[in-house]
């Protein structure tokens, strides 16, 4: 059986390099089409599909790379001259590897469509399938209908939508007066409110994170609050230039708001309101709202400028809210009897990673997450959008006709994303966040109402643009695709049909995507889900068989977990044993995947091994943006694992682990080498490490030791662990990897997550890679702090400043047992005394613990830990005072060389401070 070029080679420095340049890209990428959570990017896609597709000896080693790596450029489409011959070439090679007809590519967890897509633009038979009712418009929109209709779509596309936007206009612009000298309002700034719990106050408290309008090089605007205790409420004033400078020399902060982590304080009486007060009185009915400013235009490229909201713009909210009222007593134009206004619940019981809002703040159905101004809308659009549907196809066939009215209901959720109450200001891009900014739904406190009658963020106008500009570029001459709504554990194919099975599967408790597609779901359903009966045939989306690990879903707490975990383990190993069935003999199948939780990766790779399948290869891609609104910390995975996949010979049969032992520790080894020359570092390396040993281990049905017992999937992963530990220890420093174990703990920490703080379980991995105990490193050595469910790596200055975590250290210093003291604590101890100036204790530690050689492994603990931290904001302090202390390494020695080892004995404070 011929290798396929990515089980063969791949240029993962140009491929990385252009994943995360295409993430940044907007106008005419997919991404914009619809939301969509955790798409990989199209070059990555690009990537995977022809080198699963293509033998690695169509071409020599070096040509190969360099035609991928122009290949895999986000400018190459059949739109573009250079593009589209590139594509020629591609299309020829994997015509040349299947001579009797286009490869058929299946992707049975399609999401976002970028797969299938890119599987198109190389000339292969492209099938979709999705479970969700979202994506699967989605798919429909990004591999179907460009495909069919061409470029007549784009222009109809504009022209409805121009359409429906003068009709709505003309309905809503008396709800949108211009600002003040005529300026366009671009958003409405308003402010949550509830009433102060101070029985002698009762004012009303202004919810505001923090006072800032705007907040760059040259440009400061901010909100001036003025407390009025006559009538019990906060007035405004906005400040600019010189008053806003003179208020912040006056102790005025715009930073700090009204509210933090759902706790309040009230500016009249200085009282405080407690987050379970401002919940309850949420769920009563009582937490208000008030607008407070406008950012208004006088143009493109004007800039924004900022009011205080007139009586005229209040006037104005109240008559929308008059309007929406009047319209509910009035029949719907919405299919199947339902409500004007979505009164479906709003279930949001989150899912791992990202935690949504909760029913705790009162959104117990899909039409609280609007104003009565943005529902009025939404509704408004949402209704011409149905008109001008029905009219296409009374000029054109309906399913042409179904196909504009899906992108212009896509217009109506990209106006609902940008348009609801959680869209928050940023003041740093004078632009305002959209609702899903990240992969949950937050709480704003203070949040910005868009206008969608303008020509700016948020608008009708954008909308139409966004998917225009898609559309055009899209519209070539490549085939159709074909979308399926299923499970991908119960597929539609024929055994042994399937020539290449590319995925990106759930990650585990990344998502909780239907959860949050219910947000789309619920205005899908009223502008096109009678087009659509097979997708909208229930309340809210199905959830039943989505695999994503969501305990909330099942109780919560650690049944609910275990449950989850079973949950996702059955769906995961029901789906590759279906992707199994219907790939050929000779088939390849590509699986991404990125999780920095080794117990996300166990269940897949258990999942992968037991349907049969097994890596052949695997290759780290970054594909996250460095500065991607939930990615936050340095511990956060930034690449997705490629695994190419065969299916397992029949009778393999059971492999020994200590026969097994020698080839997986010098496979691993070898691929680290390489991942450590391609620049991965940090948690990206130990995730990096899993794809080659899983190839030796899943060769055989079974691993077992001597004594007949299993080595598990779990097993696996700790060696793998262990094996990434010592490598990356050996590579920052030559003999860090023969230091003392909590040093060794501290160091790999710090180079692998800097100064995040790891859940339990992961936080225990990896101390035990390295022959340490989590409680142990807590109560003998003071250098781990728990937190619930979190365990936390203190700087040195905060370790020595706590109590307890200190008093081992404190309790050496007395007893003047130095041998015990372990470098790190060593370290910690000169930084401290180095930091309050008293570079005598410094070298008198030195003297004392025999640090004198300038080649002494303290010296290369400091070295390595001041490369690992002097890039991590969060460890600023440690690494600040290592960047202070290392250049004056010969002198500190020199002096402790002189010193008496027989002076007054050290401590951590001086008597009156302690």
């Amino acid at each position: 059986m011929k290798k396929r070029l990515i089980e063969h080679a791949l240029p993962v420095r140009e491929l990385s390099a252009e994943a995360q340049r295409e993430k940044a890209i907007r106008h005419g990428h997919i991404s914009t089409l619809h939301v969509w959570w955790a798409r990989r990017p199209l070059v990555t896609a690009r990537a995977a599909t022809f080198a699963a597709l293509v033998d690695a000896d169509a071409m020599d080693d070096i040509g190969f790379q360099k035609f991928l790596a122009h290949l895999c450029q986000w400018e190459v489409h059949d739109g573009n001259p250079v593009g589209r011959h590139l594509l020629e070439q591609a299309r020829a090679l994997i015509r040349q590897r299947f001579p009797d007809g286009a490869p058929k590519v299946l992707d049975p967890f399609a999401g976002g469509g970028s797969i299938p897509l890119e599987a198109l633009r190389l000339g292969c038979e492209a099938h979709a399938v999705e479970y969700n009712p979202v994506a699967y418009l989605i798919l429909r929109a990004t591999i179907e209908y460009p495909q069919r209709y061409g470029s007549k779509l784009a222009e109809d596309v504009r022209r409805w939508g121009e359409w429906v936007l003068e009709q709505a206009r003309e309905e809503l612009r008396e709800f949108y007066p211009p600002g003040p000298n005529g300026e366009t309002v671009v958003a409405y700034i308003w402010s949550r409110t509830v009433r102060c719990p101070n029985p002698n106050c009762g004012a009303e408290i202004p919810l505001f994170r923090q006072f800032w309008l705007a907040r760059k090089s040259g440009k400061g605007a901010a909100l001036f609050p003025v407390p009025n205790r006559e009538q019990g409420r906060v007035d405004f004033r906005v400040l600019s230039g010189r008053d806003l400078e003179t208020a912040i020399k006056g102790g005025f902060d715009p930073a700090q708001g009204t509210v933090s982590r759902a706790n309040a304080r009230c500016l009249v009486c200085g009282g405080g309101a407690q987050d379970t007060y401002i919940r309850a009185e949420a769920r009563a009915g009582r937490l208000g709202h008030r607008l407070v400013a406008l950012v208004t235009t006088r143009g493109k490229g004007q800039g924004r400028n900022y009011h205080l909201a007139r009586p005229e713009d209040e006037t104005a909210f109240a008559e929308a809210a008059q309007r929406l009222d009047a319209l509910k007593q009035t029949p719907s134009p919405w299919p199947n009897g339902l409500p004007w206004v979505p009164e479906e619940p709003a279930r949001l019981v989150g899912a791992g990673q990202q935690q949504s809002i909760d029913a705790s703040y009162g959104f117990l159905d899909w039409g609280k997450f609007f104003n009565p101004r943005q529902l009025l809308a939404l509704v408004t659009f949402g209704k011409w959008v149905r008109e001008a549907t029905r009219r296409i196809a009374a000029e054109t066939d309906p399913e042409y006709a179904k196909a504009v009215g899906t992108y212009l209901a896509f217009a109506v959720d990209f106006v609902a994303n940008r348009g609801s109450i959680l869209c928050f200001w940023d003041a740093q891009k004078e632009v305002f966040y959209q609702t899903f900014a990240t992969h949950a739904l937050k709480m704003a406190w203070d949040y910005a109402e868009s206008n969608p009658l303008s020509t700016s963020i948020g608008s009708w106008h954008n909308a139409i643009m966004w998917l225009q500009e898609i559309l055009v570029r899209e519209s070539g001459t490549y085939a159709e695709g074909r979308s399926s709504l299923r499970s991908a554990s119960s597929l539609h194919f024929e055994g042994s049909s399937v020539d290449a099975v590319i995925t990106d599967p759930p990650y585990y408790d990344n998502v909780p995507y239907a959860d949050l597609s219910d947000f789309f779901y619920v205005w899908l359903k009223r502008t096109v889900g009678d087009l659509y009966p097979e997708a909208f045939r229930t309340e809210l989306t199905p959830k039943g068989e989505e695999a994503v690990v969501n305990p909330a879903r099942f109780g919560g707490g650690k049944k609910g977990e275990e449950v989850a975990r079973r949950h996702y383990e059955r769906l995961m190993g029901e789906s590759f044993r279906e992707m199994h069935r219907v790939l050929k003999p000779d088939g390849v199948a590509v699986v991404m995947f990125t999780h920095r939780s080794t117990t996300a990766w166990e269940s897949l790779i258990g999942s992968l091994l037991s349907a049969g399948l097994y890596p052949t290869a695997s290759w780290a891609v970054h594909t996250e943006m460095e500065a991607s609104t939930h990615q936050r910390g340095k511990g956060a995975v930034r690449s997705t694992i490629l695994m190419a996949c065969r299916k397992r010979p029949a009778g393999a049969g059971v492999g020994w682990y200590h026969q097994i032992r020698g080839e997986l520790r010098h496979t691993v080894r070898e691929r680290l080498d390489y991942f450590w020359e391609m620049g991965l570092r940090g948690a990206d390396f130990f995730i990096s490490a899993i794809g080659p040993a899983v190839g030796v281990f899943g060769r055989y049905e079974q691993v077992k030791r001597p004594d007949g017992s299993v080595v598990s999937v779990g097993d696996l992963l700790d060696e793998v662990r262990t094996l990434a530990s010592d490598f990356a220890l050996e590579r920052l420093g030559r003999e860090l990897g023969l230091v003392d174990t909590p040093t060794r703990v501290y160091v790999l920490w710090r180079w692998a997550y800097g100064g995040e703080e790891l859940e339990f379980d992961e936080a225990n991995k990896l101390s035990k890679s390295l022959g340490a105990e989590l409680d142990e490193l807590e109560r003998t050595h003071g250098l781990v702090l728990g937190r619930g469910q979190t365990v936390a790596l203190p700087d040195f200055r905060a370790r020595l400043a706590h109590k307890v975590l200190s008093r081992p250290i404190q309790r050496i210093l007395e007893s003047g047992e130095w041998s015990r003291l372990s470098l790190i604590d060593a370290l910690h101890l000169a930084l401290w005394y180095w930091r309050r100036g008293e570079r005598d204790k410094v070298a008198h530690l030195l003297a004392l613990c025999g640090f004198e050689d300038e080649n002494h492994r303290f010296w290369q603990v400091a070295q390595a830990l001041y490369e690992v931290e002097r890039e991590e904001k969060s460890l600023s302090e440690e690494s600040l005072a290592l960047g202070q202390m290392l250049p004056s390494q010969r002198t500190l020695i020199q002096e402790a060389e002189v010193r008496s080892a027989q002076q007054s004995q050290l401590r951590l404070f001086d008597e009156e401070e302690e």
